[in-house]
């Protein structure tokens, strides 16, 4: 039996040139649309008007002192805590005469030079060092040695000499008379900055950053009110924005970039559940009112009015949680379970960027469980031209051939051996009691034979106090170790100038490490 089969095709038919309609998206039933924004509770209100401007007062008092002495904040804080006195640097002794002999007419340059030359080198320098001496010396005067003579009188002064001494001070920073911010103990710097009424304390800086959450205040201070000058801003109240927030409207694409709803977390995730609720429900609820305060001051909030478009003025009331807060100098030593805090807003005068050369010192504190000790590892240390110096390849290019430690076989000759030998920059670090229930990690020496004697092997750097002892607190060198760097450091201040000094850091290690030291072996006699 014969079958007819139709089929309907529909096509679109464009009747104009013009695709602006259809990438418009029109959505003809605006009922579903209103409703999809009652569903959702979009029309849901609130006994409460939108924010329009605010008036904030305060005080305000600047920094004006710091453990080293008078803070104009002409230096940046982090220069005046870190720095300190270069190592003996011939390659900066001899850039700084350089710099002499430009300033001086051709016969002075020469006596100069010939008073105060740049010693020959030693053989026994870093290679890198003594190629640059061996280019330098006798071609231009000692920088250091003739900033020395000026100071004492040795060197008569004049106006050009006045002026390359004045260069020559401001081109690094160095430390105060007396000054010692840096902790050896703790491997950290303490030190105190002080306002017309408070005295703020930083006790654990280390890591190159100088923010508000490096201070604490001292507890008895009193209220910034005796000092400083008045606060008073007013302007618009701006709503606080960040990526991937919820957009104002129904209809509005948001932003893919950041996805709240693809955060997974755990019922015992609490905070990371309230960030993904603040960001997705309470968010809009945020707003912002600029306060422009001097850097390198602290500033007391006393009262913050906000006008709504009601006409209204609301006293917004200071959160005074003891458990939470937000950008608030906590005050040290409050006792224990008191975590007070001093209601103050700290802007120091810290930097906000700067360049940090490579290390010239590089210390590890790391764990050796199998020895039972700890070990401070020198893997650079500063050279005399002021390089690098390789304490790894130094040691495999110059140590001596490693003992055969094989286990002897029966009927072999055998040896005793006291200890296995421990590379030369690898300083030990022995526990002692410090007091009843407290132990501490205290520099020791490894003794190594050598035709002349039993020597012990010294520390090269200035991080572990070559020649004088060094106790560190064991907390201070954890399981995961610790590593502190030396190194030069170059910014540029709000004023335009530009500051150089020498500073030191403070990283996790990299875990336990083991030096294969074990005593007391019998081994096939060689």
């Amino acid at each position: 039996m014969a079958s007819v089969t139709s089929w309907t095709r529909l096509e679109p038919r464009a009747r104009g040139i013009d695709m602006a309609p259809s990438l418009e998206g029109r959505v003809h039933d605006p009922l579903w649309l209103l409703g999809r924004q009652w569903q959702v509770g979009e029309f849901q209100g609130e006994d409460a008007g939108t924010p329009v401007a605010a008036r904030l007062r305060g005080r305000t008092e600047p920094v004006t002192g710091w453990s080293g002495g008078d803070f104009d904040g002409s230096v940046p804080l982090e220069a005046l805590v870190e720095a300190e006195d270069p190592a003996p640097d011939a390659r900066l002794a001899a850039e700084t005469g350089q710099h002499l002999l430009r300033m001086l007419d051709g016969d002075r340059r020469a006596a100069v030079r010939a008073a105060y030359p740049l010693p020959r080198p030693d053989p026994g320098l870093d290679p890198d060092s003594y190629r640059y001496l061996s280019v330098m010396a006798g071609r231009v005067p000692d920088g250091d040695a003739v900033a020395a003579a000026l100071r004492d009188g040795t060197l008569a002064a004049d106006d050009e000499l006045n002026a390359w001494l004045a260069w020559y001070d401001a081109l690094v920073v160095r430390p105060a008379a007396g000054q010692a911010t840096w902790q050896p103990s703790r491997m950290e710097y303490t030190f105190a900055a002080t306002t017309a009424t408070a005295t703020l304390t930083s006790t654990e800086y280390a890591d190159g950053r100088l923010d508000w959450y490096a201070f604490s205040m001292e507890p008895g201070q009193a209220p910034a009110t005796a000092a400083g000058e008045d606060l008073v801003a007013t302007s618009l109240a701006a709503p606080a924005s960040y990526p991937g927030m919820p957009a104002r409207r129904w209809w509005q694409f948001e932003d893919s970039r950041v996805d709240f709803g693809g955060i997974e977390a755990a019922p015992e995730d609490l905070a990371r559940l309230l960030l993904a609720e603040f960001a997705t429900a309470y968010g809009n609820d945020w707003y912002l009112l600029p306060l422009e305060v001097p850097v390198g001051s602290l500033t007391a909030v006393h009262s913050l009015v906000v006008a709504d478009t009601f006409g209204e003025h609301t006293l917004v009331e200071r959160v005074r949680d003891p458990e939470w807060s937000m950008f608030e100098v906590s005050v040290s030593d409050a006792g224990p379970g008191n975590e007070a805090r001093a209601d103050r807003l700290l802007l120091a005068p810290a930097l906000g960027w700067s360049l940090d050369g490579e290390p010239v010192e590089d210390v590890l504190f790391t764990r050796d469980e199998r020895a039972n000790i700890a070990w401070a590892i020198e893997r650079v240390v500063e050279g005399a031209a002021g390089g690098r110096v390789d304490r790894l390849a130094r040691w495999q290019a110059t140590a001596p051939a490693t003992p055969d430690d094989r286990e002897p076989a029966p009927g072999e000759a055998i040896a005793y051996r006291l200890m296995t030998p421990v590379p030369d920059y690898w300083i030990p670090l022995l526990p002692v009691e410090t007091a009843p229930g407290r132990v501490a990690l205290r520099r020791g020496a490894v003794r190594r034979p050598t035709p002349a004697g039993d020597v012990e092997i010294a520390p090269e750097g200035r991080l572990l106090l070559p020649g004088r002892p060094l106790t560190v607190a064991a907390e201070e060198v954890p399981r995961e170790g610790a590593t502190i760097t030396r190194a030069w450091q170059y910014a540029r201040w709000i004023d335009g100038s530009s500051h150089l000094w020498q500073g030191r850091r403070k990283r996790p290690g990299r875990g336990e490490s083991s030096a294969a030291l074990v005593f007391d072996r019998i081994v096939a006699r060689p």
